[in-house]
């Protein structure tokens, strides 16, 4: 089967998750994605302890499908090979400190006379035009520039973070739809440019309801996991384990209370909308909690689904891991790095016509490809082993 983009090149210089996340997306596409990483130890994850199968299993399951050379462009003889390979791509994506590149000779100013058609992708952690541009990001350091940690947890005390890299994989994939737009405005055009996703900037539609009442002069306290304008809606205590509960609408209370056999509670005033059972929400949580309490886990979420009342098991991480869905939705695939086996990701992007099946699932070695991705570009053995020796290639 043909993948949407076959025949697309991407020379991928970025490291660790959010850059790396948007190639690996790029590659289940289709693309021919190709890692370009410092001779050695080659980008930061990969050789980040633990790294119990060689290299440190993060980085083996954001990788999977990219060719890799290990480049030194730190001299010129590394920068003129990379500029050769970009004048057979289509696009860079990045993600490096800024001004990094800028002094490699390798920005965007720097490239765009040069090489017109190509696609020059960059994630940073702040735009370049933010008062914050030259501040260090990670996911972790962004989710408290934007406000995410003062908002969870609870109102006694201070916010916590959130372990998933759900900055890291958003910025990606932001990035991933800007290539895709501009790929087609240079169908039309001939002609590439600058894609730009800030990690702070992709925060902003995932908080704006904290925002706008900010802005309106209303203040929301930290709420642990009930809701700031439903209720009920939490996490219970089941008999083996918990359940989060979500009243949405009214007619969700409703049917939950007759569910919990409180029919009467729904011609008292005390629980006639959301805004009078927050008045007495621990009252209403009470109530719920007690009706979880005699039930498992699975049997609420039987019940609850056949009532068309939003909820979810609250699941170790542990169960997730152990999901079959997993390998069913092409989630998470067996892959191998070096001969052994390991684990990879998929795509949660399912397109019609093709399989998961088709989805790459091995991982190179540092410098593995460099013989195959130098050849396109005219570099012969006798060249290869030379750049070798002198330190331009690892």
């Amino acid at each position: 089967m043909t993948l949407p983009l076959e025949g697309v090149r991407v020379i991928e210089l970025a490291q660790i998750y959010a850059g790396p996340y948007c190639g690996l997306q790029l590659a289940h596409f289709g693309a021919e994605v190709i890692k370009i990483e410092p001779p050695g130890e080659g980008e930061f994850l990969r050789m980040r302890p633990p790294a119990t199968k060689g290299a440190n299993s993060n980085f083996l399951m954001l990788n999977p499908g990219k060719k890799s050379v290990a480049l030194n462009l730190k001299g010129p003889r590394g920068l003129d090979l990379l500029m050769r390979l970009l004048a057979r791509s289509d696009v860079l994506v990045e993600n490096y400190a800024p001004g990094a590149l800028e002094r490699l000779g390798l920005g965007y100013e720097e490239l765009v006379g040069r090489f017109p058609r190509l696609i020059y992708a960059s994630c940073k952690g702040y735009g370049t035009d933010s008062r914050w541009a030259q501040l260090g990001a990670m996911d972790f350091t962004v989710q408290a520039a934007s406000g995410i940690i003062d908002m969870t947890g609870y109102a006694d005390r201070p916010g916590v973070r959130a372990t998933a890299a759900l900055i890291d994989t958003s910025t990606g994939m932001h990035l991933v739809a800007g290539i895709l737009a501009k790929l087609i405005e240079r169908g039309r055009t001939g002609r590439g440019g600058r894609v730009e996703v800030a990690m702070l900037d992709v925060c902003i539609p995932a908080v704006n309801g904290m925002i706008l009442a900010a802005m309106e002069g209303r203040s929301l306290p930290r709420l642990g996991n009930r809701h700031p304008t439903a209720c009920p809606s939490n996490t219970y205590q089941a008999g083996d384990g918990q359940i989060l509960i979500y009243c949405l609408t009214e007619d969700h209370w409703r049917r939950l209370a007759r569910l919990m056999g409180r029919a009467d509670l729904l011609d008292d005033p005390h629980y006639r909308d959301h805004l009078s059972r927050y008045a007495i929400i621990e009252e209403v949580d009470g109530i719920v909690g007690a009706w979880a309490a005699k039930r498992t886990r699975q049997e609420l979420v039987g019940i609850l689904i056949e009532n068309g009342i939003p909820c979810a098991p609250v699941r170790p991480i542990t169960e997730v891991a152990a999901d079959p869905e997993l390998a069913a939705r092409g989630l998470v695939r067996d892959g191998e790095f070096d001969g052994r086996p390991i684990k990879v990701l998929g795509s949660a992007i399912k397109l019609s016509g093709t399989s998961s099946d088709e989805s790459p699932n091995t991982v190179s070695r540092l410098g593995q490809d460099a013989a195959e991705v130098l050849g396109s570009i005219g570099i012969g053995e006798s060249e290869l082993q030379s750049l070798r020796r002198d330190g331009v290639i690892g």
